[in-house]
């Protein structure tokens, strides 16, 4: 901070450099400022930006002492803005249907396949803005930042123009975002039902039904699938996400399972396994397994019969009947998972011991042929043993791999519960971990959660 005086004059020239104020004192009798004699004193401060004559000669006019006013401003910089892409297509998919506001859910509007038609375009390069550079009130250069340009996308099923800027869809196709490049495949869709008329489906890429699924057809699919119809007495598989629009009515013969998540309106008398969550809006007499979460939504939101699991936690409205038709559900890690975690560690102990004997046996033939100056590269003995070890190294990377995903999903279940918003029925058998409650009369608005060896219910109101 400066002050020079000049009669009854100071000028300051603010901490960033980028204003500078002048303060004029009461002039004694017969004497005054004039605006020449006080630009003369700005300009001799350094100051280079242009002075506001206007605002000095208000100052003169209307006595305005003992009191600072901005008499010059330097020219801020302009930062330059980063290069950008204009996506012409969706690029938030919804992963969860909306509650509508009457309680029910709305399979329709649910997305997960966006799709694109051949010569659309997908995107658009909006080049850095230039940066201006400033400068402050004593001539000293204000330097910008420049904007930052883009790599161009990266990715297939489409091209950039001549342009260098406008990227086009080659074919009609699903378009997604991965790992930040864009990809565009093809989407396999059938106007109506699956059946005897189609056959099954095996399909390497996304599926769109806009019917059902007949009887006795099989659908698989490598990628996501979507079904609009109802699903009877089949059996369907995808290694995506599964949505099923209108549900499902299995007659006890019909399996989903899905490397991903399921959606769908209700289940009846089928088995369901996902690698993800399950969302569904009622389940009578199923076998439901998935390993995130089970959420029983919409207006009924209810479980009658069968079997749930869900890795960590169900959310129900209703969970059996007044009838009370058996029912259990189950959340954390089950006997089952510990023990096979146990069974995947043992055999990784008892191969990794294995291994090393091999190769010490391995060792001993290389110094056997360093000593004797000898080739064992094909005794038949050595290259069995190079051959068992290839095969249990192959064996323990199984092990590893099955390990940890166990091991994951038990660290996940760590705190499930199962939480239902109205009534529990009698009848109802809650498992968690390996502690399991029989509920012998209704309870309502309720939580179930482990605590030390056994599991407790809280009250949710």
């Amino acid at each position: 901070m400066e002050d020079i005086s000049m009669k009854s004059a100071k000028l300051r020239i603010s901490q960033d450099g980028m204003e500078a104020y002048l303060r004029l004192e009461p002039p004694e009798a017969g004497e005054g400022y004039t605006l020449a004699e006080l630009e003369r004193f700005v300009r001799s401060q350094r100051v280079t930006a242009e002075v506001d004559e206007a605002v000095i000669t208000d100052m003169i006019t209307n006595g305005t002492y003992m009191k600072e006013v901005c008499v010059a401003r330097g020219q801020a910089p302009v930062n330059g803005t980063n290069g950008r892409f204009d996506y012409r297509f969706n690029t938030n998919l919804s992963s969860r249907p909306v509650v509508r506001e009457d309680g029910s859910v709305d399979y329709w509007n649910l997305n997960t396949v966006e799709m694109v038609q051949e010569g659309q375009v997908i995107a658009v390069y909006i080049p850095p803005q230039e940066a201006v550079n400033g400068m402050n009130v004593l001539g000293k250069p204000m330097i910008a930042v420049r904007g930052k340009p883009l790599a161009p996308l990266h990715g297939k099923g489409f091209h950039c123009e001549e342009d260098g800027c406008t990227y086009v869809a080659d074919f009609t196709g699903k378009i997604e975002v991965v790992n930040g490049q864009i990809r565009i495949s093809s989407v396999y869709e059938i106007s109506g039902n699956v059946g005897l008329a189609t056959g099954n489906i095996d399909y390497r890429g996304d599926v769109v039904i806009h019917g059902g699924v007949e009887p006795g057809a099989t659908v698989r699919t490598s990628g996501s699938l979507t079904i609009d119809g109802i699903c009877e007495n089949c059996t369907i598989e995808a290694s995506k996400d599964i949505i099923l629009r209108s549900g499902v009515l299995g007659g006890n013969k019909t399996t989903i399972r899905s490397g991903g998540n399921v959606h769908a309106k209700f289940f009846e008398y089928c088995r369901v396994e996902a690698k993800g969550y399950i969302e569904v809006e009622y389940a009578l007499d199923c076998r439901m397994v998935c390993y995130d979460h089970l959420y029983l939504t919409g207006k009924k939101g209810l479980i009658i019969g069968g079997y749930a699991y869900a890795t960590t936690g169900i959310d129900a409205i209703v969970i059996g009947n007044s009838t009370e038709v058996p029912t259990r559900v189950h959340v954390g890690a089950s006997a089952e998972m510990v023990r096979e975690q146990a069974d995947h560690q043992k055999a990784m102990s008892e191969i990794s011991e294995l291994i090393a004997k091999i190769t010490a046996g391995l060792k001993q033939y290389d110094e056997l042929a360093a000593k004797k100056g000898i080739d064992v590269s094909k005794d038949k003995k050595r290259v069995e043993l190079l051959r068992i070890r290839m095969m249990k190294q192959a064996e323990l990377a199984t092990h590893q791999k099955e390990l940890a995903r166990l091991s994951a999903i038990i660290d996940r279940s760590a705190g499930a519960t199962v939480s239902v918003l109205r009534s529990v029925y009698a009848g109802t058998v809650v498992s968690i971990d390996q502690n399991t409650l029989m509920v012998k009369e209704q309870q309502d608005s309720l939580k179930f959660q482990k605590k030390n060896d056994g599991i407790v219910m809280v009250s949710l109101v």
